[in-house]
């Protein structure tokens, strides 16, 4: 089936599957919460996105079993929880269920991962996605709180900006790099543990300690990858009035990760494979620090953005030192009262990668649990071994309608001696989690050129539609290890959400 058929294949059951789907009527109170008993308010949250999937992937080499790299499926989410709220105390527990179909048995790209964590098509899972208790003003002290329990988490969010274009940089360009949960994905990712915060007007500070769930593209989703531990902190500063007196409008955050990885597994790396067979049992221990700035200048009739972010990782790659590192640094220029408010971003991203495997020192950045999804967005690659430079523009052309062009990604490995790495971290204590596209061949470490567009309107209150499209022109890495050079993949979603 050619590619344009099967995108509108992916339409059609997107639409089918939404077609019975209601949306709630507005009231002057809503229908959805009550008073609950000692002055508490209960609240039903629902949550349903349904997806369609176009793969087609690099065309995979004829020698042996040819894998699937061109098909469809589809799946979807749903959620249903319940909010108990009576201050200082919340209460929400989530149930989610997670369904796919028509996944490829013996195939290649973002399907394929699915089928490798749970090895049937159709597959579906239940579990709980949260399960947290907040307790605010904790121990009778203003801006101290505290969650305990089933939570979602991402880096680079535990103070959000409250300045429009500041929390869209945070959430999309800064957030979930290192933590996410991970919902692109039909499943996602959860964390069992606590956070411990502090807030004023001008600071906060956070500090947690979680072991992830399963999940990501594993879709029994209920238990944790035990032998995977996360803790850290990080001390933010906010957008408040007085920061934007002093400096102008700015957030920044130094933060630190700690990672411990027990499971007995084979490590994906560039080590010969009787290398990384003699580590076996061995752990990863590896520690990152770093920090994010955010400023906003006005210049001339627009608005000017900076974005930068730097890490460095020292620790044990089992028998290995970890010495490695990632940057980034980014610019925006947007027009707000221009029709459409026009976006225009550059920037340049860099994850360190490995030059020599036998040298005692993995120079991999590791990029932890991530929602890589975000920033690389035709999920054959991710920030591990990857300089990324980037042209990007967004349009509002209406309060309901976005749309986002990346114009194009240029990809090359930081190393021409290490692997090309994909994926957002461990789904559970029998699979990695990461895996490779392939290795640079011939000394040369250019990896392709994507280009993408994502759609998003929002025509009423509780309903969302996506349509994302991207391609990718491969260069000599793709060439070195696939058949075919190009590569397509996009989706249609609708969510609703109430």
């Amino acid at each position: 089936m050619a590619a344009f058929e099967r995108f509108a294949f992916c339409l059609a059951l997107s639409w089918c599957g939404m077609a019975n789907a209601q949306a709630p009527t507005p009231t002057a109170s809503n229908p959805l919460e009550v008073e609950g008993p000692f002055g508490s308010k209960v609240r039903l949250e629902l949550f349903n996105r349904i997806r369609g999937e176009l793969v087609d992937w690099f065309e995979t080499s004829a020698g042996g079993p040819t894998p699937q790299d061109d098909y469809a499926f589809l799946g979807n989410k749903f959620q249903a929880g319940i909010r108990v709220q009576r201050d200082p105390i919340e209460l929400f527990v989530q149930f989610e269920n997670a369904t796919l179909s028509n996944l490829p048995s013996e195939g290649v790209g973002v399907g394929a991962s699915y089928y490798a964590n749970t090895a049937y098509t159709p597959q579906s899972g239940s579990f709980a996605r949260n399960a947290w208790l907040r307790w605010k003003r904790a121990l009778g002290i203003d801006g101290l709180s505290f969650v305990g329990g089933r939570q979602l988490y991402s880096d680079a969010l535990d103070a959000p900006a409250r300045d429009r274009t500041i929390g869209w940089l945070q959430t999309n360009r800064l957030s979930q790099r290192l933590l996410g949960p991970f919902d692109y994905t039909h499943v996602g990712r959860s964390f069992d543990g606590g956070k411990l915060a502090y807030d004023d007007e001008s600071w906060n500070v956070t500090g947690f300690g979680f072991v992830p769930t399963r999940g990501g593209f594993e879709v029994n989703g209920n238990g944790e990858v035990s032998e995977v531990l996360v803790a850290g902190g990080s001390l933010n500063l906010k957008d408040s009035d007085a920061v934007a007196a002093e400096i102008g409008k700015t957030v920044a955050r130094i933060q630190y990760i700690y990672y411990q990885d027990e499971r007995d597994l084979v490590f994906l790396d560039n080590r010969p494979l009787a290398l990384r067979r003699a580590d076996l049992g061995r752990a990863a221990r590896i520690h990152t620090i770093g920090g994010s700035a955010i400023h906003l200048e006005p210049l001339g009739p627009g608005l000017a953005d900076l974005v930068a972010y730097g890490f460095a990782q020292t620790g044990a790659w089992q028998s290995q030192e970890q010495s490695s590192y990632a940057w980034g640094a980014e610019v925006g220029y947007r027009l707000p009262d221009v029709w459409s408010k026009p976006w225009l971003r550059i920037g340049y991203n860099v994850g360190s990668g490995d030059t020599d495997p036998t040298d005692g020192t993995h120079a991999t950045f590791f990029q932890i649990l991530p929602t890589a999804w975000l920033y690389a967005q035709f999920p054959f690659y991710n920030m591990m071994n990857n300089q990324d430079f980037f042209v990007q523009t967004i349009f509002e052309p209406h309060e309901k309608v976005t749309f986002r062009w990346d114009v194009l990604h240029l990809l090359r490995a930081t190393s021409s001696l290490d692997l090309v790495y994909f994926g957002g971290g461990a789904t559970k204590n029998s699979f990695f989690g990461y895996g490779s596209t392939g290795t640079p061949n011939g000394g040369s470490g250019s990896l392709a050129l994507t280009t993408q567009l994502m759609l998003t309107v929002k025509p009423i209150a509780p309903l969302t539609v996506n349509v994302f499209y991207a391609r990718a022109f491969g260069q000599s890495v793709i060439g070195a290890n696939f058949e075919g050079k190009s590569g397509n993949y996009g989706f249609i979603e609708m969510i609703v959400s109430f």
